[in-house]
């Protein structure tokens, strides 16, 4: 299990990433916090499914911004 310090730890990096739209941010940070694709859909008029595809993508994206910066270090 994850710890709270943990969860504000990953918030405080996802809040701060530019590669990152602002709903991108906003999902994965609502899911940090343990909301579901219903909820969150609810917020943006839009499916689970479709928040879901949004928050892969934005993992995708911020797993590709960290690569790079492993890779040019």
């Amino acid at each position: 299990m994850i710890g709270n310090e943990t969860i504000r730890y990953f918030i405080k990096i996802v809040k701060n990433e530019l590669a990152l739209s602002n709903k991108e941010k906003e999902i994965l940070i609502a899911r940090l916090e343990k909301k579901t694709l219903n909820k969150i859909g609810r917020k943006y008029k839009l499916t689970a499914e479709r928040i879901r595809q949004i928050e892969d993508g934005a993992v995708k994206k911020f797993l590709k911004k960290v690569n790079q910066l492993f890779l040019f270090e």
